[in-house]
């Protein structure tokens, strides 16, 4: 029969350090015009009351931070998903449009302006949007020069 042991080991980093241990965090309690003797209960009620609102502020905060930052990250996603669907649905287009040729006038310069133009034809059309979202593309790239 064996014998066995066990290891701890305490890793500096996670261990508290003196000062947070002694840190003490100011509560104000607002007294308003107060007696020179404040009867024991009356004045533990007042700590508890401004403890428990610190408290609970700090919990809803976090609370708020956390559902609000959960959110956006899946707005995010949803969007670079949405993003890599038009974009697919793009280069697709253009692979199969048999209108254009190599003679075609190109503005490699306008290619943001017409990904932006497609974008917002993308996201203001649900039915057939993945025409809209090319023509507006294609419109935007085959134009001549506008002079200004």
């Amino acid at each position: 029969m064996g014998v066995g042991y066990c290891c701890f080991e305490i890793d500096e980093k996670k261990m508290a350090s003196e000062e947070s241990k002694t840190r003490v965090e100011v509560i104000s309690i607002p007294a308003g015009e107060l007696p020179k003797e404040i009867p024991r209960e009356e004045f533990a009620s007042r700590v508890l009351h401004a403890v428990r609102d610190n408290l609970l502020g700090k919990i809803m905060k976090s609370a708020v931070s956390d559902s609000t930052d959960n959110l956006l990250k899946k707005e995010m996603t949803k969007l670079a998903d949405e993003v890599i669907k038009f974009r697919q649905a793009m280069s697709k287009s253009v692979i199969a449009d048999e209108s254009l040729s190599d003679k075609d006038p190109v503005c490699l310069e306008r290619l943001p302006a017409s990904f932006e133009a497609g974008w917002k034809e993308w996201k203001s059309c649900w039915d057939n949007r993945e025409e809209f979202a090319y023509q507006a593309f294609i419109k935007t790239m085959t134009s001549p020069e506008s002079e200004e």
